[in-house]
């Protein structure tokens, strides 16, 4: 076994990620563990796999330093431990103008020993107009086992939540796209609302609420950026974290 998937639930130790975690483990051909387990001697291990909440303080309930103190311990029982994989909202981006991320806070307490580590994680996004998100969120849809990953600038998560939005109402029961992967396609090619358009009547949109919508659009169009995938596209999207 050369790597491990290690799930955190959230602040309330509400295991919402353990059953994603072991669908990454999976195709990983691993075992996934909760981040309260003590770490142990696992043969030929290499990489460990995070999978949690994130914000500016915690991933995975852990603040920088306890997530990098874990990290040490298990790279104490593990030797062979060069890569970290963090998967999560929010860890790149610094949310509505905060000093760092979350990441930044971890590689700037990296000692020599950590430092030899590899840590990775979703990229840093930034919107069609080039100025950096300062959110982002990572989406599950585990019936299709798909992803979206949504960032969008702005000193709160207006934008983002509102490209969380459309992506939903573009899925069943009111779409007709399954999945984050057919839902940012679709997203991509929606053109503003009319009242007669059948999303807008499955919807039940009044004149109001599909102005909102293209306002709403408009918005995401600028301030957001989305990337999708399958589970299985998932660690391909990743990237090293400087």
């Amino acid at each position: 076994m050369t790597e491990i998937v290690i799930w955190g639930g959230d602040a309330y130790g509400n295991p919402d990620h353990k059953d994603r975690a072991e669908q990454l483990a999976t195709t990983y051909s691993t075992i996934a563990i909760g981040v309260t387990q003590a770490p142990r001697k696992i043969a030929s291990l290499s990489t460990l796999v995070f999978w949690g909440h994130g914000d500016i303080k915690k991933f995975c309930n852990l603040t920088p330093d306890e997530f990098l103190a874990l990290v040490s311990s298990w790279k104490k029982l593990n030797p062979g431990i060069d890569t970290v994989e963090m998967l999560t909202c929010n860890a790149r981006h610094k949310q509505g103008g905060n000093t760092d991320s979350y990441t930044g806070q971890v590689v700037a307490k990296l000692n020599t020993k950590q430092s030899k580590i590899r840590f990775r994680g979703f990229p840093l996004l930034s919107t069609p107009t080039g100025n950096t998100c300062q959110f982002s969120i990572l989406k599950w849809h585990p019936t299709t086992t798909t992803w979206a990953y949504v960032g969008a600038s702005g000193l709160n998560d207006d934008v983002m939540q509102n490209a969380c939005r459309v992506l939903q109402v573009l899925m069943p029961p009111k779409g007709t796209h399954m999945g984050y992967v057919r839902a940012h396609t679709a997203m991509k090619d929606l053109k503003p609302l009319k009242l007669k358009h059948q999303l807008a009547q499955k919807l039940k949109y009044g004149q109001e609420q599909v102005d909102k919508f293209n306002t709403d659009l408009e918005g995401i169009r600028r301030d957001a950026t989305v990337m999708s995938g399958t589970l299985s596209m998932l660690r391909w999207c990743i990237t090293d974290i400087k």
